[in-house]
């Protein structure tokens, strides 16, 4: 058959052909224009019709691909409840010449086969699984806003706060302290994502736990550490620090390991790390608190470390264990997370025990696609 190629679909068929030259497992023995949904001028439910032979099984696996210049998340979902419920050629494909990591999540949990542009793909049916991964690709320019940058996040923590609540756009500008045009354009880029889906008027988190997760994967605190060496074991450096600021009305918050322990006592932390406020460095009471914990700034070999920031959104859901503040457990599996080995195991706990909330169920999301 003719393809022409302002139809997006050539690029498709030379990538799966690349794809059974290089594997090996399967061939193309047959491509065709998709099939129409019905009624007259219906739009089609998918592009193409490919039919592959399975060279060890001998036998034919059909494909009903889609091809996008671009594909969201969002965009995902929405081509699922499109052709949910309907006959289609055998396995969906999507296709889009770029796929960003969380389009394929998408697809993986809801069964959807995918490749982009240059050949990372998933496809799995009966007799069939070919993965590839790894190959470099890059996402088209663009303006899009990044919701998890250092103010823009201050709409993630509250819609986290409060995971299974709906929002809207107003009541969440107000309590994040944000201007309504940023939370718009933030509730915009999580709606792409999938992260959120709207109902009504309201916006819900779709599944907290994976926010939360791609959140983790590009947070990275921006504070100003002052490392130090002190002389008390850890539990009084926690009990000074928390008098100091309780009696000078500073904000501070044990995080990493020393918040772990608090919360899931199962890793030892071998040093302090304590959010506090910057106004100590700027009103010169800095010093004081040193004092107080017996501690001096050293270059290394440090067992606490003060990171000084003036974000405040660090406190926000912030608890206390005997006196002791500790940052929220979202702040501290987000801090606990670069860390290597025990760092990694506490933020596990940290999440199974606090944040995994789990996704709506898959019948309230097909109610929802559908409606």
């Amino acid at each position: 058959m003719e393809i022409r190629k302002d139809m997006g679909l050539v690029p498709v068929i030379n990538g799966l052909r690349r794809l059974a030259e290089d594997t090996g497992a399967f061939g193309i023995a047959k491509v065709a224009r998709g099939n129409p949904g019905r009624g007259s001028g219906a739009k089609k439910l998918w592009d193409l019709d490919i039919t592959l032979s399975l060279h060890e099984a001998n036998r034919k696996v059909h494909l009903g691909v889609i091809s996008r210049r671009n594909l969201s998340p969002a965009g995902v979902l929405q081509l699922r409840a499109r052709i949910f419920g309907k006959a289609t050629a055998g396995m969906l494909l999507v296709h889009a010449p770029y796929l960003s990591a969380r389009v394929r999540e998408v697809c993986r949990d809801h069964g959807i086969n995918f490749m982009d542009g240059v050949g990372n793909c998933r496809i799995a049916g009966p007799g069939l699984f070919v993965s590839v991964e790894g190959r470099d690709n890059h996402p088209p320019a663009g303006g899009e806003i990044d919701p998890f940058s250092k103010k823009s996040s201050r709409i993630v923590r509250t819609l986290l706060d409060h995971p299974a609540k709906g929002w809207q756009v107003q009541e969440l500008a107000t309590l994040a302290q944000v201007s309504l045009g940023l939370s718009s354009r933030v509730k915009t880029a999580l709606l792409a994502e999938a992260h959120l889906e709207e109902k009504g008027r309201l916006v819900f988190v779709r599944d907290p736990g994976k926010l939360v997760q791609a959140w983790s994967a590009v947070y990275r605190p921006q504070v100003r550490p002052v490392a130090l060496f002190a002389l008390p074991p850890p539990a009084e450096i926690w009990k000074r620090l928390a008098v100091w600021c309780g009696e000078n009305r500073v904000r501070c918050g044990l995080t990493q390991l020393a918040a772990a322990w608090c919360y899931a006592p199962f890793v030892r932390p071998d040093r302090t790390v304590a959010y506090l406020d910057a106004e100590v460095e700027m009103d010169g009471r800095l010093g004081s608190l040193l004092g107080i914990l017996e501690a001096r700034e050293v270059d290394s070999g440090a067992n606490c470390v003060l990171w000084l920031t003036e974000d405040t959104s660090l406190f926000q859901g912030a608890r206390e264990f005997d006196g002791i503040p500790v940052v929220s457990p979202l702040q501290t599996y987000l801090d606990l997370q670069p860390l290597p080995g025990r760092g990694r195991e506490a933020a596990s706990e940290i999440f199974r025990r606090f944040l995994d909330v789990g996704p709506r169920s898959q019948q309230e999301e097909m109610n929802h696609d559908r409606s």
